[in-house]
């Protein structure tokens, strides 16, 4: 009877010499027979040599400022502190804008222009406008009419005097 290291020698030397010839060679690793004796030597050596003090570099003002909070500079802390800038920016601003006395000086300062100059801007910028914007200016008018009271025969019949009143090229340009 054979013995099984054989048979799986034969087998190994049949599916892959080259497996086999690696094998017959060992680890690959050799160590020379002094390296443990030579290696302590070396690491007393450069211990020794390293234990002399190093000339003090010269570190600016700057850097000694930045020492302290170097930790900040970290991706984990600079994404924090840049989270909370954000939010109170944010903050900031809503507070601004939620401000009661902001909306009464824009309606204040919208109140001194005259209607004359208000109806030539709107004239002069009628492509910028969009249709509910112009219906509510139009409504808010002294001598228009409410456009929520008027039948749709009646808005029909201003809306075509209101066409029949305008000029050729303020036609054009709503077209």
């Amino acid at each position: 009877m054979k013995r099984p290291d054989e048979d799986i020698r034969k087998e190994l030397e049949e599916l892959s010499p080259n497996l086999l010839k690696l094998k017959e060679q060992g680890d690959g690793f050799r160590l020379p027979g002094d390296y443990f004796q030579r290696m302590q030597k070396e690491v007393l050596e450069k211990v020794q040599a390293g234990s002399q003090p190093v000339a003090a570099k010269n570190i600016g003002w700057l850097d000694r400022l930045l020492a302290p909070l170097q930790f900040l500079f970290q991706p984990r802390w600079a994404l924090s502190l840049a989270t909370i800038a954000l939010l109170v920016t944010l903050g900031a601003v809503w507070f601004y804008q939620n401000q009661p006395g902001t909306e009464s000086a824009l309606s204040a300062e919208l109140a001194k222009l005259d209607p004359e100059s208000l109806d030539a801007y709107i004239q002069a910028n009628l492509h910028e406008f969009d249709t509910e914007t112009l219906l509510e200016f139009a409504s808010n008018q002294e001598n228009q009419p409410s456009f929520e009271d008027l039948t749709p025969e009646e808005l029909d019949q201003y809306l075509d005097e209101a066409i029949q009143e305008m000029d050729v090229e303020t036609l054009k340009e709503l077209l």
